[in-house]
């Protein structure tokens, strides 16, 4: 099995850093770039193509969700999961209409990520559990 290429967007070091050893556990995950803000994500994206891009939304520049936007038009065979510290279902339904496969927050982030890339890779959709409690229903159908 080839391993899954990803593209991690924090602006907050410490985060970014925890994310990557969290993800260098899985002999099948490969980080192959990490960015700190939305402009970049956007430009590594349509050079790199990445598998998977976990993506911040409070970033410098443009937001996560606009990146988003824009990733969708460059590489859009990416997957994004959204990885805030923003619980609010607006902001929610804002990220995943920006065309979000998965939305984690960074609270249960220890508990969930590993979980969130394993059902996107199997083509499900992921909703951190403290999103799901407060009622979050897709507006999607």
């Amino acid at each position: 099995m080839s391993s899954v290429r990803l593209l991690v967007v924090d602006d907050h070091e410490i985060v970014r850093k925890s994310i990557c050893k969290l993800l260098s556990g899985d002999p099948t995950l490969d980080v192959i770039c990490q960015t700190v803000n939305g402009e970049d994500a956007v430009q590594k994206a349509h050079e790199l193509k990445p598998d998977l891009i976990l993506l911040d939304i409070t970033l410098p520049g443009i937001s996560g969700i606009e990146a988003a936007r824009r990733i969708r038009k460059v590489s859009p065979e990416s997957q994004i999961i959204f990885l805030s510290q923003h619980d609010s279902l607006q902001m929610v339904n804002e990220a995943m209409g920006a065309g979000g496969h998965a939305y984690v927050t960074k609270g249960d982030a220890a508990l969930e990520l590993m979980d969130a890339i394993r059902a996107v890779r199997d083509g499900t959709r992921f909703i951190s559990r403290r999103i799901l409690s407060q009622g979050w229903v897709s507006d999607a159908t």
